[in-house]
C-alpha cells in the first residue's frame, strides 16, 4: 500500500489534481501545424511516441519534439491530459 501524503489535511493525489477548462482550446489547437495535429490524432488513436514516429516516417525524437510543441501551445501536462482536451473534438486530421 502507498502511502498516504498530506498537507493541512489534503492527500497528495488531490493537491496534484489540478482540473483544467479545456473548452476553449479550440484557438490554440488551430495554431497547430499541420504535422502537429496528425501527431495528436495519432496520440488520441492510442499509439505510442514509437508507432506514431513509424507511421509518419520519421524518428521518435521528432515526435517527442512535436508533442513538447503541442503540450506548450495547449497549455497541457501530458497525454493524458491531451487525450482529455481533445476527447469529443472530430477527426482532427487525415490518415
Amino acid at each position: 500500500m502507498l502511502p498516504r501524503w498530506s498537507a493541512h489535511g489534503e492527500n497528495f493525489a488531490t493537491i496534484m489534481y489540478q482540473p483544467k477548462n479545456f473548452s476553449d482550446i479550440a484557438e490554440p489547437f488551430a495554431d497547430l501545424s499541420y504535422r502537429e495535429r496528425q501527431v495528436v490524432s495519432l496520440v488520441c488513436d492510442g499509439l505510442s511516441n514509437k508507432e506514431i514516429a513509424e507511421r509518419l516516417g520519421i524518428t521518435e525524437g521528432t515526435i517527442k519534439i512535436h508533442l513538447h510543441s503541442v503540450y506548450e501551445q495547449l497549455g497541457v501536462r501530458s497525454r493524458i491530459e491531451l487525450m482529455i482536451a481533445m476527447s469529443g473534438r472530430s477527426k482532427l486530421a487525415p490518415d
